[in-house]
C-alpha cells in the first residue's frame, strides 16, 4: 500500500465493486485504494445461500476475474479498517496510516442478534458471507434436528440447503405469513404448504424468547406460545442493520444507517456511502442487492467529480425454491389506495397493483421467462388493458 491515495473505497461487495468501477470510468489516473475485509475476492452474495449445500471454492462466484483490478489499475488489499480520522483525511489499516483524498464507504450489514445469553454459542450460526457457508457445511452433520429462525428469503433459502443436506428442519417466523415484505397471503400460503409438504415444521406468529443448552450439546427454543423447540442447532436469519460502527466512531452522522444525501454524500464533503450501510433522507436503508449496485455506480460517480442523483426507483426480488419461482416488484400489499388485479392460470399466479390506472407494483409466481417483461410493465406504469393483454 501506498501512503496517499485518490480515492478509497471501504468495502467489497457490489456497491464497493461498482463504485470503484464508476470512479475508474470518469477518472483514469486517479488512485484507487479497495479495502476488503473479507478472506476472498468480491463475490456475488446473493448466491451464497442457495449453494450451501453443493458448497463453492473461494474463486467460484467472483464479481470480477483478478485480471480485472490489474486492468482498472484498483488496487485490492485483505484488512479491516479500525479507524478513520475526518479532520486529517487518513485510515488506518494493519497498523497503517493511509491518506486519501475521496472516501466511499460500502462496508454493508451486520446479522441481527437473538436476544439471549447463549446466542453466540457453539451450535448458533448467523448467516452473513461466504466464510458462514464454510463454518457450517463444517459443524452440521447429516440427520442434526435444525432450526432456522427466520422466514424472509434467506430463511427459505437456508431451510431448502439444511434438507438437501439430509438434516432435519423447522422454520420460527415472528409474522403471521413467510416472506411477509414481499408476498401477499396467497403466495406466502403456497410457500408455507410447500413447506410442510417436504417436511419443514413451521411456526407463525412464533417470537423466540430464550434459548436454553441441552445435557447433549443441542438446544430447547423456548418461544411466546408456550411450545419448546428442541434441536441440535439453530441458524438465524432474521434480519440485518448497517454497519455503522466505523462511521461513528469517526464522528459521521448516523441514525439507522450512515445519512447521506441525494447524491449519497455524508455529512463529510469528502465521504460518500453506499449500499446496505447508506440510510437515506426518507429514512430508507435499501438492504437490496440491485439497490447498493445502483448506489455504488452514483457514489463512485459523485466522488470522481460528477453530479449524480440516487432516485429510489423500483428494486425486485426473487426466490428460487423447491421448483418453485416467486417474484415481487414493488409491492403494495398494504397500501390503501392500491387496487389489485388477480390473474390465476395453470401454476401461475399474478397480482397486480395499480394506482390510477397506472401499475405500480406486481407478484408472480412460476413465470419466471416473463419476469423481466413483468419488471419494465412496472418501471413504464402500464395500463390495465395493457397488462392484461400481456399477461392473460
Amino acid at each position: 500500500m501506498q501512503s496517499f491515495y485518490d480515492y478509497i473505497v471501504i468495502g467489497a461487495g457490489i456497491a464497493g465493486i461498482k463504485a470503484a468501477e464508476t470512479i475508474r470510468k470518469f477518472d483514469i489516473s486517479g488512485k484507487i485504494l479497495m479495502i476488503n475485509a473479507e478472506d476472498r475476492m468480491p463475490y456475488k452474495r446473493t448466491s451464497i445461500s442457495k449453494r450451501l449445500s453443493a458448497g463453492f471454492q473461494k474463486e467460484e462466484l467472483a464479481l470480477k476475474p483478478d485480471e480485472w483490478f490489474v486492468q482498472q489499475t484498483i488496487e485490492m488489499v485483505f484488512g479491516e479498517v479500525t479507524q478513520i480520522l475526518l479532520p486529517t483525511k487518513q485510515i488506518t489499516i494493519d497498523n497503517q496510516v493511509i491518506r486519501w483524498n475521496k472516501l466511499v464507504l460500502c462496508v454493508g450489514s451486520k446479522p441481527v442478534e437473538i436476544d439471549s445469553d447463549h446466542n453466540k454459542s457453539a451450535g448458533i450460526f448467523y448467516f452473513r458471507n461466504a466464510a458462514d457457508v464454510d463454518i457450517i457445511r463444517s459443524q452440521i452433520n447429516r440427520n442434526d434436528e435444525i432450526v432456522v429462525i427466520g422466514g424472509g428469503v434467506q430463511g427459505i433459502e437456508l431451510t431448502e440447503q439444511m434438507l438437501l443436506l439430509g438434516n432435519k428442519v423447522s422454520l420460527i417466523h415472528h409474522d403471521n405469513f413467510l416472506m411477509n415484505r414481499y408476498f401477499d397471503g396467497f403466495m406466502s400460503d403456497h410457500l408455507h404448504n410447500l413447506l410442510t409438504e417436504n417436511g419443514v415444521k413451521v411456526f407463525l406468529k412464533t417470537k423466540v424468547k430464550t434459548i436454553l443448552k441441552t445435557d447433549n450439546q443441542g438446544f430447547t427454543i423456548e418461544t411466546d406460545q408456550n411450545i419448546p423447540v428442541h434441536c441440535d442447532k439453530i441458524i438465524v436469519s432474521i434480519g440485518t442493520r448497517p454497519d455503522i460502527d466505523l462511521a461513528k466512531l469517526a464522528g459521521l452522522k448516523t441514525n439507522k444507517g450512515i445519512l447521506v444525501d441525494l447524491f449519497l454524500l455524508t455529512s463529510h464533503p469528502d465521504v460518500y456511502a453506499a449500499g446496505d450501510v447508506a440510510e437515506h433522507p426518507d429514512g430508507l436503508v435499501t438492504g437490496l442487492w440491485h439497490a447498493a449496485e445502483k448506489q455504488g455506480v452514483i457514489a463512485g460517480a459523485n466522488a470522481a467529480g460528477q453530479n449524480m442523483q440516487f432516485e429510489n426507483t423500483i428494486f425486485r426480488l426473487k426466490l428460487n425454491a423447491f421448483n418453485q419461482y416467486y417474484f415481487s416488484v414493488n409491492p403494495k400489499i398494504s397500501d390503501p389506495d392500491s387496487e389489485s388485479m388477480v390473474i390465476r392460470k395453470d401454476e401461475k399466479y399474478y397480482r397486480f397493483f395499480f394506482n390510477e390506472n397506472c401499475l405500480q407494483g406486481a407478484l408472480m409466481m412460476n413465470d419466471k421467462d416473463n419476469a423481466k417483461s413483468l419488471e419494465e410493465a412496472v418501471r413504464m406504469l402500464r395500463n390495465r388493458k395493457e397488462v392484461s393483454e400481456a399477461f392473460s
